[in-house]
């Protein structure tokens, strides 16, 4: 064999070699092929744990392992079974679009796959896919998935933040208080709600932990003081009745977050305030006009406070001799109050003496603050019951 011919015989071999090599492959990747989608062909059974109050979005896990698709984990032949437990909803992925949901619990059918099984009958389409994976050297072109959503009232959302805010309160003026707030929520939409987060989502995931809330949590805080205004504007609810118009203040929290938390797909369910607390000055003015309001009320109630008044000013009086003219000047008033109200007639002369010396006075028959009938003909410093400075009402 001389040069030449020894060259063109390692040209044919070489070329004999690639070819067979090429050839292997194709037979490789078509064997591969189509014995990954057998293995695929089983009809499995999925389902999930309950959710609880831990998880809100979790992928379905397999019941049989004989028929679990060591091919692919992300295939799901026709006519598999689903499990749809209570408090949960279910959602078939198919190449990433949602075809299905369910929110009834039951056993469900997985009949929109776009993988047909050889064990339901679809041997056409099966080896169409074999062909089609060898297309992409025998990856799966298709992706199907189950999730399960929580449909339970996920409880308890707290945080140790103190929030202070202002409330309009349609009785007693603004006033000011702080608090705390617990609340619960609920999934309403599945489909918008895992939009949002595409992956398993832990109720710690979404809304944080009660020393560090998330976005969700710290919208409903940012949202409290728009909700209370409603409350007080628009409901007319007075703040000793807050805390039991719950409903009211639901439906208040849950319109002030709508634009946010709607497109989410989630709810308030409902709401706490806790640890509620006026400051010193709102605490001081709600007690001084519950108490003016009673008196006017109850004259009983009122002639009982002057006659205390009496008492405590006779005391006063004999027992400091250098404020005797002041107190007795103070006696003298209050009788003229209590004169009006019938209780003291044993001092109503020294009112009646004092009046008959000095000129008539018009001025209010009530307490401008609170409502509280006044004495007549007689200028008065400050209302006897909620002690506002009346002086100015007089001519």
């Amino acid at each position: 064999m001389d040069e030449h011919e020894e060259c063109s015989f390692l040209e044919l071999f070489t070329e004999r070699q690639a070819n067979m090599g090429f050839i292997s492959n194709i037979a490789g990747t078509i064997s591969d092929s189509i014995s990954s989608e057998l293995q695929d062909q089983y009809l499995e059974a999925f389902r999930t744990d309950s959710l609880g109050q831990d998880m809100l979005v979790k992928r379905a896990k397999r019941m049989n392992s004989k028929g679990f698709n060591q091919g692919s984990n992300n295939v799901i032949s026709a006519g598999s079974k689903v499990i749809v437990p209570e408090g949960t909803y279910a959602l078939m992925i198919d190449n990433g679009e949602i075809v299905d949901s369910v929110d009834t619990p039951g056993l469900y059918t997985w009949d929109t796959s776009s993988s047909a099984s050889v064990l339901s009958g679809g041997v056409k389409s099966v080896l169409g896919d074999a062909f089609d994976r060898f297309r992409f050297a025998g990856e799966i072109t298709k992706e199907q998935k189950i999730y399960y959503v929580n449909a339970l009232e996920i409880m308890n959302q707290t945080c140790k933040e103190y929030l202070n805010v202002p409330y309009p309160d349609p009785i007693y003026g603004n006033l000011y208080f702080k608090f705390r707030i617990m609340f619960s929520f609920r999934i309403v939409d599945p489909i918008n709600f895992f939009r949002k987060t595409g992956k398993d989502t832990s109720v710690y995931d979404y809304m944080g932990s009660e020393y560090s809330p998330k976005m969700p949590f710290l919208e409903v805080q940012d949202h409290m003081e728009e909700a209370l205004n409603l409350c007080a504007t628009r409901d007319r609810i007075p703040f000793p009745q807050l805390l039991s118009h719950k409903s009211k203040l639901k439906e208040a929290v849950n319109e002030a977050i709508s634009k946010q938390w709607s497109p989410r797909g989630i709810v308030i369910e409902s709401i706490a305030l806790t640890d509620l607390t006026l400051d010193e000055k709102s605490r001081k003015r709600v007690e001084q006009f519950d108490s003016a309001k009673l008196f006017a009320d109850d004259p009983a109630a009122l002639g009982a406070l002057v006659a205390l008044g009496l008492t405590e000013a006779m005391k006063s009086a004999a027992s400091n001799p250098a404020g005797a003219v002041g107190g007795f000047a103070g006696l003298g008033m209050a009788s003229t109050v209590a004169g009006n109200m019938g209780t003291a007639n044993a001092v109503n002369p020294i009112t009646t003496n004092s009046a008959s010396n000095t000129k008539p006075v018009t001025g209010p028959e009530t307490c401008p603050f609170c409502g509280t009938p006044l004495a007549s003909q007689t200028r008065l410093d400050n209302c006897p019951a909620c002690y506002a400075d009346i002086r100015s009402c007089y001519s």
